[in-house]
C-alpha cells in the first residue's frame, strides 16, 4: 500500500505481541483499597484528580510500549519504499529480438536461441511495470517487425542475415521521439560478429539505454557451404561440366571425411555425386563433382553436407547454370595473311574461342571453323552451322548466292564484314537475292568515321546502354562500305553522321547482318580496344539466339524473412536463393566492443546487469538503499525514551 513493501513480511506475526503490555496492563494495574479515616473533605478531592492525571498516563505508557512492540516488529520484518509504480509512469521499453539464421542454432542439445531468447523476453516482460510503454520487435537483416506479446509465440526465426545497425537504428528512432524520461532497448541475440555494420554505426540518441542479453555459450562446431557454381558448362565430347564447392570449418579442430554430396535435377532426372573431405582446423576446402551432361538445358540442384552440426541450416547450397554444346560458326576467310597473326579473321576466331565460365545465365559458347575464300571455289556444307560469316571476300557466285539463301531461309544466320577486296559487285549476288539489309555504296568511304547512334533497344547492343559496359562511341572507322538503299524490312543498327554502318535484316526464318568495316585492322582499330571482344561475342550470341532462348539465372541471398533457400522459375527467370553465408561464422563481438561502437548511454543499464549478476550471489536478505530501517531505529528509540520517561513519572 503507497507503495510500501516488506522484505521478511513473515515476522508481522508477531505483531501479536503488542497484546503483551495489555495483559500486564490489566494483571499489574494497581487497585485502590477502602480505608476508613477521618473526614478530610479537601483531600479527597485532591486524591481524585490524582487519580485521573494516573490514568492518563498509564494509557500513554500502554500505547508507547504497544508502539515500540509493532516498531520492532516492522523493523525485524525490512520494510522499504517500492517506487516501481512511480517509475512505470516515466519508462518506455523496446524488447528487440534477433530473429536472424544463426538463432536457429542448437547448443548442447538445448532448444534453439531463438527460442531462448523468446522465452527471455517474455520474463522480462512480466518484470515490468504495467505503467510502462513496452514495444516487442523481431529483427534480421531485411526487417524488423513490431509485434504485440499475444504475437510471440506464432513469430519463426527467419533464413536471413543479422543486421545490429537496421535494428538499433529503428529502436533509437523510436525511442528519441518519446516524451519519458527513462528510455531503454533491451536486446536478445547472439552477439555474432558478422551482424556489425560494415562502415561506421549510427550511435544511439543521448538518454536512451542499452542493455544486451546474450544468447548461447560461445563457440560452436560449424561447418558451411560459402559457394557452389558450375564450370565448364560447354557440353563438348571430351570434357565433363563441373560443379565446385567450398566448405568452410568455423570449428576449433580439424574435420576427417566428412561426406559431401552434389545432386543435380537434368531432363532425365536427379544424378548426384558424393565425396569425402578433409578440411582443416578454421580452414576452408574445395571440393569438385564432374557431370556427364548431354542435353542443352538449365540445371539446378543443390551441394550439401551429409552430416548434421549444431548450426544445420548452412550445411546446403543451391546452384543453376546454363549448360549447351558450343554453337558452330564458319568463319570464311577472303584473305589469307602471311601469317596466322594476320588472316582476315584471326581476332573475330580468338574472340569466339575464349572459354568462359559464367554461372549466372550469360555463357557465350560458340565453336568457329575457319576457310579460306580466296580462290572462290564454293561453300562447303553448311549443315549444323548457324552461323556463315564472310570477311572481306573478293567475289561471290550466283550458285554462291542461291546457296547462302537457302541456308539463310532455313533459319541460319549470315554476317557480312566489308573490306579493300569487298565492292559493290562483290555483294551483288547477295543483294540481288534479297540478303543484303540494303545496297553497298559504290566505293569505300574514307574516314575517320565515328560511331555517334547505334540501335539500343536491340539486343546485341543493349548492355552498351551504359557507358561502363563499353561506349561504342570510341569506335572509329579508317575506312567503311556504307549501306544505301535500305530495305523497308532493314533495321539500322549502328550510324555515323546519319549514314548507315551496320543493319539488319530478317529473311525467310533467318537474318543478315551488314558491318561495313573490316574484322581485322585494316580499316579501324576496334580489335585492338578492350571492347572487341564482348561487342563481337554479344553479335555472335544475338545471331545464334543465345540471348533469346536462355533463361536468366538470378542469383540472390535472403530478402524476405518468410523466404526459404531454394531454386524457382519465375517469369521465364531462375531464381537461386541461398542464406548469406557469413551466417555460418560462429564468431562473437564481446560486449564492451558492442556497446563502444554503437555509442550506448548505458544510463543504468550496466548497473542493472550487474547488480542482476550479484543478485545470484548474495544473500536474499542483504540490505537494499531504500529500506526504512534507520527511520523506524531512530522513531523506536525516542518511544522508548519517552515510555521511560513516561513510566518513572507513573510509578513515582
Amino acid at each position: 500500500m503507497l507503495g510500501l513493501s516488506l522484505i521478511h513480511a513473515g515476522f508481522l506475526a508477531a505483531g501479536l505481541a503488542v497484546a503483551i503490555p495489555i495483559v500486564i496492563h490489566l494483571l499489574f494495574r494497581q487497585r485502590s483499597r477502602i480505608e476508613p479515616i477521618g473526614s478530610l473533605r479537601f483531600l479527597r478531592q485532591i486524591v481524585k484528580e490524582h487519580q485521573r492525571r494516573r490514568r492518563v498516563r498509564q494509557w500513554l505508557l500502554l500505547a508507547l510500549r504497544m508502539l515500540a512492540i509493532a516498531l520492532l516488529v516492522l523493523l525485524f520484518a525490512r520494510p522499504y519504499w517500492n517506487d516501481a509504480a512511480r517509475q512505470g509512469l516515466q519508462q518506455e521499453v523496446v524488447l528487440l529480438i534477433d530473429r536472424s539464421a544463426s538463432l536457429q542454432t542448437h547448443e548442447s542439445g538445448s532448444t534453439r536461441l531463438f527460442e531462448q531468447g523468446v522465452a527471455k523476453a517474455r520474463e522480462e516482460f512480466k518484470r515490468i511495470d504495467a505503467n510502462a510503454i513496452v514495444h516487442v520487435a523481431f529483427c534480421d537483416s531485411t526487417a524488423v517487425n513490431e509485434v504485440s506479446v499475444e504475437e510471440l509465440d506464432r513469430v519463426r526465426v527467419s533464413h536471413a542475415a543479422t543486421d545490429y545497425g537496421l535494428a538499433l537504428d529503428w529502436a533509437g528512432d523510436l525511442l528519441a521521439n518519446s516524451s519519458r524520461t527513462q528510455r531503454q532497448i533491451v536486446f536478445y541475440t547472439d552477439l555474432q560478429r558478422s551482424g556489425l555494420p560494415r562502415g561506421r554505426a549510427t550511435p544511439l540518441p543521448a538518454g536512451v539505454d542499452l542493455l544486451v542479453k546474450p544468447l548461447g555459450g560461445g563457440i560452436v562446431h560449424n561447418l558451411t557451404v560459402e559457394l557452389a557454381e558450375a564450370l565448364h558448362t560447354e557440353l563438348r565430347p571430351d570434357r565433363e561440366v563441373v560443379v565446385r564447392a567450398v566448405l568452410r570449418n568455423h570449428g576449433p579442430a580439424p574435420l576427417r571425411q566428412v561426406p559431401v554430396e552434389c545432386e543435380l535435377n537434368t531432363p532425365q532426372g536427379p544424378v548426384a555425386r558424393r565425396s569425402l573431405v578433409d578440411i582443416p582446423l578454421q580452414g576452408r576446402e574445395e571440393v569438385e563433382f564432374p557431370f556427364r551432361l548431354t542435353d542443352d538445358a538449365t540445371y539446378w540442384g543443390e551441394v550439401r553436407v551429409m552430416q548434421d552440426d549444431a548450426f544445420a541450416t548452412d550445411n546446403r547450397r543451391f546452384l543453376a547454370f546454363e549448360a549447351r554444346h558450343p554453337e558452330r560458326v564458319l568463319l570464311v576467310d577472303g584473305q589469307e595473311g602471311r601469317s596466322v597473326f594476320t588472316n582476315e579473321t584471326y581476332f573475330l576466331e580468338t574472340a569466339l574461342r575464349l572459354t568462359t565460365d559464367e554461372t549466372e545465365g550469360r555463357l557465350r559458347s560458340f565453336e568457329p571453323d575457319r576457310m579460306v575464300w580466296e580462290s572462290g571455289e564454293g561453300f562447303p556444307s553448311l549443315a549444323g552451322f548457324r552461323v556463315v560469316v564472310l570477311a572481306n571476300l573478293r567475289r561471290l557466285s550466283a550458285k554462291d548466292g542461291d546457296r547462302l539463301r537457302e541456308f539463310v531461309e532455313q533459319g541460319g544466320k549470315l554476317l557480312i564484314f566489308a573490306g579493300d577486296q569487298t565492292t559493290r559487285e562483290t555483294l551483288e549476288p547477295l543483294h540481288s537475292r534479297q540478303l543484303l539489309p540494303g545496297r553497298a555504296a559504290p566505293r569505300s568511304t574514307a574516314g575517320p568515321l565515328r560511331i555517334d547512334a547505334w540501335d539500343e533497344s536491340h539486343p546485341a547492343f543493349a548492355p552498351f546502354r551504359d557507358p561502363q559496359q563499353g561506349d561504342l562511341r570510341r569506335i572509329v572507322l579508317d575506312r567503311a562500305l556504307l549501306l544505301e538503299e535500305l530495305v523497308e524490312e532493314a533495321r539500322p543498327l549502328l550510324s555515323s553522321q546519319g549514314r548507315v554502318v551496320c543493319a539488319e535484316r530478317p529473311v525467310g526464318q533467318g537474318s543478315c547482318l551488314y558491318l561495313g568495316t573490316t574484322a581485322d585492322r585494316d580499316w579501324t582499330d576496334l580489335p585492338r580496344t578492350r571492347l572487341f571482344v564482348p561487342l563481337m561475342r554479344q553479335l555472335l550470341a544475338h545471331l545464334t539466339d543465345q540471348l533469346e532462348t536462355q533463361h536468366q539465372i538470378l542469383y540472390r541471398d535472403i530478402g524476405h524473412s518468410s523466404e526459404e533457400p531454394g531454386v524457382k522459375l519465375v517469369d521465364e527467370q531462375w531464381q537461386v536463393t541461398n542464406l548469406d553465408p557469413r551466417e555460418g561464422d560462429p564468431r562473437r563481438v564481446e560486449l564492451d566492443e558492442f556497446h563502444r561502437l554503437f555509442g550506448a548511454g548505458n544510463s543504468g543499464g550496466e548497473d542493472r546487469e550487474l547488480a542482476a549478476a550479484w543478485a545470484k550471489i548474495l544473500p536474499a536478505d542483504r540490505q537494499r538503499p531504500e529500506e526504512l530501517w534507520t527511520v523506524l531505529a531512530w522513531i523506536l528509540w525516542v518511544v522508548l525514551a519517552a515510555e521511560l520517561l513516561l513510566s518513572s513519572r507513573v510509578h513515582a
